[in-house]
């Protein structure tokens, strides 16, 4: 395959929308950890709590409706593959929401997994 043809408009786009829905899924992690830091402070109970959880479901919920429809475009081995580049989302998060140290072996593992994940999707 000619490299014109792996970088066609249509790839991209589908590639951004994966990634768009990544992001998407990453935010329930923050969102658990919210909840139990609210759960923590406050209890299960709390309206805090009880809202942060629900938000975690709704997320869930367009983030399920959001696969089924790229499941239709793409093919279930390059969407999953495309997952993989949630642990970036995680870091990213990680250190902009709860302003957690990010180290180096953090990010050498992250480009690892990106650059494998880019071997295995536009490989010939």
């Amino acid at each position: 395959m000619k490299l014109k043809s792996l970088i066609s408009k249509k790839n991209v786009t589908l590639f951004l929308l994966m990634q768009i829905m990544n992001v998407i899924f990453s935010l329930n992690s923050v969102l658990m950890k919210l909840a139990s830091m609210s759960w923590q402070r406050e209890g299960l109970f709390a309206f805090k709590t009880a809202a942060i959880l629900m938000a975690a479901v709704a997320v869930l919920g367009i983030y399920a409706v959001a696969w089924q429809a790229i499941l239709s475009k793409v093919d279930l081995a390059q969407a999953y593959l495309n997952k993989g580049t949630v642990v970036f989302w995680g870091l990213v998060w990680s250190a902009l929401v709860f302003q957690e140290h990010i180290t180096f072996f953090n990010i050498v593992g992250s480009v690892v997994i990106f650059i494998g994940l880019m071997m295995v999707n536009y490989h010939e």
